[in-house]
């Protein structure tokens, strides 16, 4: 059974199926290809949050704040500067973290990026948002995800409640509230799509 079929049992996705997605586009638009496990994952669950904390990236999206290209180079610019500004040490070359995730907490869970031609085998590592340890996960994110949520790892920058309970849950994202739209709008992360 593949970790993507552990997945679908241990968290059911939506009901609704999800929309495709121009993978071609969304490859160009990020300069490189991506896991074909992170593919699946949103073909499968679409945007939404893993038990009301953990959001992945989403490939196209109106709101800037969860999309997988605008994340990449937002967090590839703050990268940049805290490394120019000797603020953080960072344990990874420039160049090879591509953001996947992020949660509530304002922590950033990234692709490390070994071998651009093989995305197959890339890795994870994260960042809190107020720490500057890099724990690392030698797997992709759909097993990163399954082990998390089924609590067979624990990723040390996640609080101790989360996932919050035996049975965490996606919540799919609704109608976005108009006010929340609005503030995105005036920040310039919001667009049509």
């Amino acid at each position: 059974m593949s970790t993507l079929n552990e997945l679908l049992q241990l968290v059911p996705p939506p009901a609704i199926a999800q929309a495709e997605v121009d993978w071609i586009a969304v490859e160009a638009a990020i300069g490189r290809r991506l896991p074909a496990d992170y593919k699946g994952l949103v073909e499968v669950y679409g945007p939404g949050q893993f038990d009301r904390f953990l959001t992945i990236y989403q490939p196209v999206t109106q709101f800037l704040t969860t999309e997988l290209a605008y994340q990449a180079k937002r967090k590839s610019q703050i990268l940049t500067q805290l490394r120019d500004n000797g603020r953080e040490h960072i344990p990874f070359a420039d160049g090879t973290l591509l953001p996947v995730a992020g949660t509530d907490n304002g922590d950033t869970i990234y692709w490390v990026i070994e071998n651009a031609d093989d995305p197959d085998a890339w890795t994870i590592t994260g960042n809190e948002a107020r720490n500057t340890i890099w724990p690392q996960f030698s797997g992709g994110i759909t097993d990163f995800l399954y082990g998390v949520l089924s609590r067979q790892i624990r990723f040390p920058i996640f609080p101790k409640d989360f996932p919050s309970s035996r049975n965490p849950r996606f919540r799919p994202t609704g109608e976005p509230d108009p006010k929340w739209v609005a503030r995105l709008r005036a920040q310039g992360l919001y667009r049509e799509v």
